[in-house]
């Protein structure tokens, strides 16, 4: 399926993309940190345009390959940003990270997609921690959100 988000085309294979992640374990597998287990029981706290987006990719958001909490936002939520991987291949567009020297880059959101008010992605075909069973070719999906705390314990992050 080739698609168009934003500066961002892509040719995805959402059926093996969704293959993987059915079959993949959720974050709290690997991770037992607050901002991994807030991460993947606020999935349903997200608008529904956010669930939709992932989901037509064949992603299951609570399965993140990375995600990590910037800071605690003015309104109480957290910034987190994190990333997925999807079978595919990036035809057109360039990653929201901006390289502001040769050892450090930042997130240029005016550069990324924007799925909700407080969502934004980007792609890039630069890979990190990939899956070793992901299937190729891959490209990842960077994300950085406003996300709220969910966790019936006190917000660590504060």
């Amino acid at each position: 399926m080739v698609a168009k988000f934003g500066q961002y085309i892509v040719d995805i294979d959402t059926e093996k993309t969704k293959y993987f992640y059915e079959n993949a374990e959720p974050v709290s597998k690997g991770c037992s940190c607050d901002g991994c287990l807030n991460f993947e029981k606020a999935v349903d706290a997200l608008p529904q345009t956010v669930r939709k987006f992932f989901a037509d990719l064949g992603v299951d958001m609570r399965k993140v390959c990375e995600c990590y909490v910037n800071c605690t936002n003015d309104d109480g939520t957290l910034s987190y940003g994190g990333f997925y991987h999807i079978c595919g291949t990036l035809l057109e567009g360039e990653s929201a990270w901006k390289k502001t020297s040769d050892t450090t880059s930042c997130w240029d959101e005016s550069a990324a997609f924007s799925v909700s008010p407080s969502f934004h992605v980007s792609m890039q075909k630069d890979i990190s921690l990939l899956e070793t069973d992901f299937p190729l070719p891959a490209i990842q999906l960077e994300f950085s959100a406003s996300i709220p705390w969910v966790l019936e314990k006190e917000n660590t992050y504060l």
